[in-house]
């Protein structure tokens, strides 16, 4: 059977996603305020990542760097 992920590598896996986000949103942005939840993107692309297959899946979990088949890809990156 599959091991569960261990929750705080899960939740380093949301803080960089959202760390790597707020850059990704602040670098069009210049110099304004950004108000964004990593928690909140991070679910609904995780859930897409559910209901996806195949290219579509493996984009989400580039950009994300989570995989559903496990805890993390290593490979997160958001393109601009």
């Amino acid at each position: 059977g599959s091991e569960s992920p261990e929750p705080a590598g899960v939740a380093q896996l949301v803080t960089d996603f959202g760390l790597r986000l707020f850059r990704a949103a602040l670098a069009s942005r210049g110099d304004t305020n950004v108000i964004l939840s990593p928690y909140g993107a991070t679910s609904v692309l995780v859930a897409l990542q559910v209901a996806t297959a195949g290219r579509g899946r493996q984009q989400l979990e580039a950009a994300t760097g989570i995989s559903i088949d496990g805890e993390g890809t290593g490979r997160g990156h958001l393109g601009t």
